[in-house]
């Protein structure tokens, strides 16, 4: 039989509620806790490798976060999926879906990783323009005049602008929520403020309202044909290209994919462009991440990859987990987020009004 004694600092490290003594490595505590399950690498695959600080004992590497891998399942209204890509050591990408009758309300950020905190403004973009679009009235929810329980026609083709502005409302909100990042927290903030882009769009029946600040972008694909992309990149590239560069040594350029206009306090006065359509024909609306588009940036080439998801797809989700998986399989070297949305023009034989009921998923 062993009989082990204090030492002379047992008592202070026992005062103190530490476990083990630091001094002679005796345990302090009268049981041991149980030890926790452990989980399984998702890098090297060791079984209950991971330790208690998050590391893997056989790899090395850090065990993955909860928002490494985010999907949203709107059913057939839309889906959204986001991912820490191959390269990244984290997701600094971020979305919000909210859908409801006939309704969508899509964000996507992409955190800008020069700054500190990146995740941090993403999060708090889309969750702020998120809310503000759920909650804002859009003019085709609005009862008439003079009758409140009257609803409006869908038809109306002030309906699309009124959502446009109602984007604008939701991205000036989220950039007021990112700047205030920069006093808020860790200190370093101060000095490299938290910063994003972000991509916002509503849909209500055929009419659709987006925006955005920086190099997260919009694309249209109609039933046939190239996709389209309906947003401009805020970025070095697309500057020098509007001005008469070459597009192909634009894009070559190290600088090509610096940002002129992103969220943070050190963004100055946002100015979100804001645009809106009615649609004419059944198609789908992809707002994405440059860890997407930067694979595919021939929109032709772009529509079809898309499209060839679609089509093997059981719904938006499906397709959505496609693209991100193409864009890893790619070289996944940048966060991936996607999000589907199919749109609909009112059919003739429909009734052409609505009440619109929405939820979220985040």
């Amino acid at each position: 039989m062993t009989l082990t004694t204090d030492c002379t600092s047992c008592a202070d490290e026992r005062t103190a509620g530490a476990s083990f003594c630091e001094v002679c490595g005796r345990r302090l505590t009268e049981t041991a806790e149980p030890p926790s399950a452990r989980e399984d690498c998702s890098h090297c695959g060791a079984a209950g490798a991971v330790d208690d600080d998050g590391y893997c004992e056989e790899c090395g590497m850090q065990a993955g976060r909860s928002r490494d891998h985010l999907e949203a399942d709107g059913g057939a209204t839309g889906a959204a999926v986001s991912d820490r890509g191959r390269r990244h050591h984290r997701n600094e990408d971020a979305m919000w879906l909210a859908v409801g009758s006939d309704a969508a309300d899509v964000v996507v950020s992409d955190g800008v990783s020069a700054s500190f905190d990146p995740d941090a403004a993403s999060d708090i973009a889309v969750r702020a323009a998120g809310e503000l679009l759920a909650a804002a009235r859009h003019p085709d929810e609005q009862p008439a005049p003079g009758n409140p329980d009257e609803t409006v026609d869908l038809d109306r083709p002030q309906g699309a602008v009124g959502l446009a502005g109602a984007v604008a409302h939701a991205i000036a909100g989220a950039a007021a929520a990112v700047a205030s990042l920069a006093h808020t927290g860790d200190p370093r903030r101060a000095a490299a403020n938290p910063a994003c882009t972000i991509v916002a769009a509503a849909v209500r029946g055929p009419h659709v309202g987006y925006g955005w600040v920086g190099d997260s972008r919009v694309y249209w694909l109609g039933p046939d044909g190239p996709a389209e992309q309906l947003t401009e990149d805020d970025s070095w590239a697309a500057h020098v290209i509007a001005l008469g560069a070459d597009p192909v040594t634009a894009m070559n350029d190290p600088k090509a994919h610096a940002i002129t206009a992103w969220l943070g306090a050190d963004a100055g006065p946002v100015a979100p462009r804001v645009r809106s359509f009615t649609a004419t024909e059944p198609g789908h609306l992809i707002l994405c991440s440059d860890g997407l588009w930067n694979y595919l940036p021939d929109a032709a080439e772009f529509g079809a990859v898309v499209r060839e998801a679609l089509a093997a797809a059981a719904g938006p989700l499906d397709a959505a987990r496609a693209l991100v998986a193409y864009a890893n399989a790619a070289g996944g070297a940048d966060n991936i987020t996607v999000a589907l949305v199919p749109v609909h023009p009112v059919a003739e034989t429909e009734p052409k009004t609505r009440e619109l009921s929405t939820t979220s998923e985040d």
